[in-house]
């Protein structure tokens, strides 16, 4: 990996059910996670990424996952709905 870009990526584990918001992030990579729990969780696991990333910030998912449900979907552009990837919208 280019030197330059490792300097700007941080690395950090993050548990899904019990941490906070995890701020100002700019790429989340999620993938299949969400299909091992039930709506109501991924309801809350959606809107703390919603609320972790910054505007135009990218969601990418695993391949049998999605933001069809809820009301977050909206706020979000496609970017290639077969390999689940998304982009907050500003």
């Amino acid at each position: 990996m280019d030197q330059t870009l490792k300097k700007n990526i941080v690395w950090a584990n993050h548990n899904l059910v019990t941490d906070s918001v995890f701020a100002e992030v700019n790429l989340v990579l999620c993938r299949n996670v969400l299909i091992y729990f039930k709506r109501d969780l991924q309801n809350k696991v959606h809107l703390l990424f919603f609320e972790s990333l910054v505007n135009g910030g990218f969601l990418c998912l695993g391949s049998k996952e999605g933001i069809s449900y809820g009301n977050l979907w909206e706020k979000y552009d496609t970017l290639d709905s077969k390999q689940k990837i998304y982009k907050k919208k500003y």
